[in-house]
């Protein structure tokens, strides 16, 4: 390996406060710190957790931020951290000379790096997207902030040495909201640890893991588990959020055997998937969900929607529908219900192409090469 780098990353999610973004900032951080690179993560901070703590090799800094729910930020939480966030890591660099900075979300954390682009110690930074950070991703969270928000998206992009998107459905969006300041645009798909899901007997279960939002489609999940119930299926939903009440209003109306086990450990819902049968995301707007990856990895057979950047993770392991389209997820999860071998294969399927192509040591070298290229672009 070439010379250990001095890496400062930003994110407003790091385990255990956070949804998709919160396992890749924290693999991405020890996979770098494995291979001998020093890394310091500043994020929020949430009830009692610690201001300052050592994650194996990854030393992170928790910001006060308001934020009252792990699961869920608000636009002052955000506005919270980017204010703390910049003060802490003007302390940082003042005292340690960082070589990249790697900031996670466009939007607050962006607001970090540019505020302190002009610092004689802050490094080259470059962008992670991750979808909801981008006008136009999902029209379901921050519409508000999305509103006005691209005049303040344009400088940051500007500023940046590069800008890393999971999906080439995302990329495409940022090009055309944003194309004439994109900065590099970089392909690194999202990653997961396959080798943490053991092979438990799957169960009649069908899964949803997910933010209980607007526009994740749980709804749509509930009504098609009524119309299969003479198949013997339960659903399990991990997760939490604002529709959650009416979610579990609708499962008693329709007399579908669910359990809504809130927000969860990572143990527990991984124990989730390595015994559900069938995974379901019926979302109207993603980018490159962890969850699918998570869910295929433990041998789930998904049943998904065609949006965003689902069909570049799945291939062709997995059933897709149209979003919002009830008939047509039934009809998916019947066919699996009505066929275990096919339920079986497509979940071997799944796991494979985890393994093929979205694990964390590919990951881990492919943002290495972005921050060097970054370093030689600035001349550093």
């Amino acid at each position: 390996m070439s010379d250990p780098l001095d890496i400062l990353m930003l994110s407003i999610e790091y385990p255990p406060v956070g949804g998709g973004a919160s396992p890749l900032t924290r693999g991405l951080a020890r996979g770098l710190a494995q291979r001998g690179h020093r890394v310091d993560v500043i994020t929020m901070r949430q009830g009692r957790l610690a201001a300052e703590e050592n994650d194996g090799a990854v030393r992170v800094f928790r910001v006060a931020s308001l934020r009252a729910r792990p699961e869920r930020s608000r636009l002052h939480e955000l506005a919270a951290y980017a204010i703390a966030a910049t003060i802490r890591a003007r302390g940082l660099i003042a005292r340690r000379r960082y070589d990249v900075c790697h900031v996670q979300f466009v939007l607050p954390t962006g607001c970090v790096a540019y505020a302190l682009r002009r610092h004689p110690n802050f490094p080259p930074y470059v962008i992670t997207a991750h979808g909801t950070d981008v006008p136009g991703h999902n029209p379901h969270r921050f519409t508000g902030l999305h509103r006005f928000s691209p005049p303040i998206i344009r400088p940051i992009l500007r500023g940046a040495a590069g800008l890393i998107v999971p999906s080439e459905a995302l990329g495409q969006l940022v090009r055309n909201r944003f194309g004439e300041v994109v900065p590099p645009l970089i392909p690194i798909p999202s990653a997961v640890d396959a080798e943490r899901f053991g092979e438990r007997p799957k169960e009649a279960r069908a899964l949803v893991a997910t933010r209980l939002n607007q526009g994740k489609g749980v709804h749509h999940v509930i009504e098609a588990m009524a119309a299969l119930r003479e198949h013997g299926y339960e659903l399990d939903v991990a997760g939490e959020g604002p529709e959650r009440s009416g979610l579990e209003r609708l499962a008693r109306e329709r007399k579908v055997t669910a359990s809504f086990h809130g927000w969860l450990p990572r143990a527990s819902v991984d124990t989730l998937y390595e015994r559900s049968g069938i995974f379901v995301l019926a979302s109207a707007a993603e980018n490159f969900p962890v969850s699918l990856l998570e869910a295929m990895a433990a041998r789930c057979a998904v049943v998904a929607t065609r949006v965003g950047g689902i069909p570049e993770v799945v291939g062709d392991t997995a059933l897709l529908v149209e979003p919002n389209s009830g008939g047509a997820l039934v009809e998916a999860l019947r066919a699996l219900m009505l066929n275990p071998a096919m339920a079986r294969e497509l979940g071997e399927r799944a796991a494979r192409r985890v393994r093929d192509r979205f694990g964390w040591s590919e990951a881990v070298l492919a943002h290495e090469a972005v921050y060097r290229a970054a370093l030689a672009r600035a001349g550093r």
